[in-house]
């Protein structure tokens, strides 16, 4: 997703990448883009609102002030009952940590694991003095606290089947 602050703007990010990240429990993306009414009912019911109109007026996740609680409330503001039920997974998005990392460029910052509920990223020692992060994606949700509270922008979130 596209970060046109003046961070995004330094780090690169404002640069779109791929599929929009729809919200938990859209479903298919074709599914999705046909049957929503862009009426933003979904943003409206947002708690963390994280929730933002995006390209062509379509609900998408922006990470940039915050994560996705996971409430439903969401899919339950929905007049057109187009999200999946809630004991499906919410979605199929994967995170990686990436070379700008502060941490992988000897600069000590755990901003990461802070933010991280789950504790999926974890810093381990090295031999460069400064702990590496490391993310056990089997404990993470895809949240986007961890997103948000990164100072550079290292963390990106990319759909699991894309390459």
């Amino acid at each position: 997703m596209a970060d046109f602050s003046r961070r995004g703007l330094l780090t690169g990010s404002f640069r779109r990448s791929g599929t929009a990240f729809r919200p938990p429990w859209s479903g298919d993306e074709n599914h999705f883009l046909v049957d929503c009414t862009r009426c933003d009912a979904c943003l409206s019911a947002c708690e963390t609102r994280v929730l933002k109109r995006g390209q062509g007026g379509y609900p998408e996740v922006n990470f940039a002030h915050g994560e996705c609680t996971f409430c439903y409330a969401c899919a339950q503001a929905c007049p057109e009952k187009i999200f999946l039920k809630r004991e499906v997974s919410p979605w199929e998005h994967t995170l990686s940590i990436g070379d700008n990392c502060l941490a992988r460029n000897s600069i000590e910052c755990r901003s990461c694991q802070d933010s991280c509920e789950t504790q999926a990223i974890a810093f381990r020692p090295s031999l460069q003095g400064i702990a590496q992060p490391l993310l056990n994606h089997a404990d993470c949700t895809a949240c986007g606290a961890c997103i948000a509270g990164c100072p550079v922008s290292a963390i990106t979130m990319r759909h699991a089947n894309a390459g």
